[in-house]
């Protein structure tokens, strides 16, 4: 079999070498914003540009192309190395900029005549913007690309739930839940850098790795749990196409669909969809042949599913909302599967499990398995991620034009004050209730804006 082809060095080290500068960038201009100059414009179009390499370098980790996509390859690198010489430009800038940075600001804005300095004076001000601008353009373009390729990774993801491979009279025997509903809705709501601190932070990539490890990303309702857990899902589906040895299955516990909240829904949709990816479902079949005219129990179920994590070199099997399981009436029964799959000790199992903090799931995640966790709750990621969110939509919605001046404070509001429930929950609020939620959170006049 063919390797894949993956993104040259080359492309990869522009990218890196942005996201340096950039970041430097920002933040030298964005403690400079009490300076008498419109160093805030600059500030908001670098932190576009850092959102946007942040994004590509997210993208081209690991991505890889099958040989009929060498053109496409061919003209993604080509659209990065386009923007060689303006990254470099920008890194000399940063790199000039740093004495500057490490000093009082105010002491150095101006020079001994009163005039503002090098860093703060409108013609470097504007030659910086257009060297952004430019990079974007390019930038966006091969994002455009990349994104595109991105689509058909998340359809071949999907498949995995409704492949063919198991014949139509086991599937409507098995009755499996249809876990790529919540995973759409989830996907949709996502930013393309939400989660990018999660998937290339420590925890993950140890999850990823380790055997039989077991992680648990908690926080409260409506911080973006799901949203995050459909990024887990789709990085965990590219670390599978690196090898067929590698499965991936994933369920959406949801509190008002009684189909989706006990542990033989849970069972039996992570089952139908590890047999998806077997060349046989010997397995599967056995079980249907045990259990012709009757739904298995929850324990055949489980072994079941022991016997096709065994199939596999590694399985990595994600579940959201684990809070949504009912107390008192499905939860025990899930927590104590969760507690026997890894019990197993099988080394090629992976187990991710996202909810809230609940005194009984934390007892057994926490006490009983000793879960690696990840805390949602005064998450500085988390509010760059609704920070990310929440500017994307005030700046490509037409809706919000009249409140330009005051996108920065609105961002400000939205990410640390409101803790971003409205926004990942409800969605983006508009009009009459988006000055409504600022003055609730802010005691700001909103009103008085056009």
């Amino acid at each position: 079999m063919t390797d894949p082809l993956s993104i040259a060095g080359t492309a990869v080290g522009i990218v890196s070498l942005g996201l340096t500068a950039t970041k430097g960038l920002v933040y030298f201009y964005t403690a400079a914003r009490d300076q008498k100059s419109n160093t805030a414009n600059t500030a908001r179009k670098l932190r576009g540009l850092l959102d946007l390499l942040q994004i590509l370098d997210y993208q081209i980790a690991g991505c890889t192309f099958r040989h009929d996509e060498r053109d496409l390859l061919d003209n993604i690198e080509r659209l990065i190395h386009n923007c060689d010489g303006l990254i470099r430009k920008l890194d000399a800038a940063n790199e000039k900029f740093q004495d500057t940075s490490t000093r009082n600001i105010s002491a150095v804005a101006r020079t001994a005549t009163g005039r503002l300095a090098y860093p703060f004076c409108q013609e470097t001000l504007q030659k910086l913007e257009e060297d952004v601008d430019a990079t974007v353009s390019h930038l966006q373009l091969a994002l455009h690309a990349l994104q595109q390729d991105d689509s058909r990774e998340t359809k071949l993801l999907l498949d995995l739930v409704r492949v063919d491979i198991v014949s139509s009279a086991i599937r409507h025997w098995l009755r499996a839940p249809d876990a790529s509903v919540e995973y759409n809705a989830a996907y949709k709501k996502r930013h393309p850098s939400t989660g990018l601190w999660l998937v290339k932070g420590s925890l993950f990539s140890s999850w990823l790795q380790t055997t039989n490890s077991f992680l648990w990303l908690n926080g409260f309702a409506g911080c973006g749990k799901s949203v995050l857990c459909s990024t887990a899902i789709q990085y965990a589906f590219r670390h599978r196409r690196a090898s067929p040895r590698i499965a991936i299955a994933f369920f959406f516990f949801v509190f008002d669909d009684k189909s989706k909240q006990g542990a033989s829904a849970m069972l039996r949709a992570i089952i139908l969809q590890l047999s998806t990816q077997l060349k046989d479902t010997d397995p599967l079949a056995r079980l249907h042949d045990s259990y012709r005219n009757t739904t298995p129990p929850d324990e055949d179920l489980a072994k079941c599913l022991r016997q096709l994590v065994r199939r596999f070199e590694h399985t990595y099997i994600l579940l959201d909302a684990l809070d949504e399981s009912p107390l008192g009436k499905h939860r025990k029964e899930v927590l104590q599967h969760l507690v026997d799959l890894h019990y197993w000790a099988e080394p090629g199992l992976h187990l991710m499990v996202t909810s809230r903090d609940e005194p009984d799931i934390g007892n057994v995640l926490r006490q009983k398995l000793g879960a690696s966790e990840i805390s949602m709750m005064k998450n500085t990621s988390v509010d760059r991620d609704i920070a990310a969110f929440v500017s994307q939509h005030l700046r490509e919605s037409g809706d919000f034009q009249q409140w330009e001046d005051e996108y920065d404070r609105i961002e400000t509001i939205f990410a640390g004050r409101a803790n971003g429930v409205c926004v990942f929950r409800y969605g983006f609020p508009k009009g009459n209730l988006l000055t409504s939620t600022i003055t609730d959170f802010d005691g700001w006049n909103a009103n008085s804006k056009p």
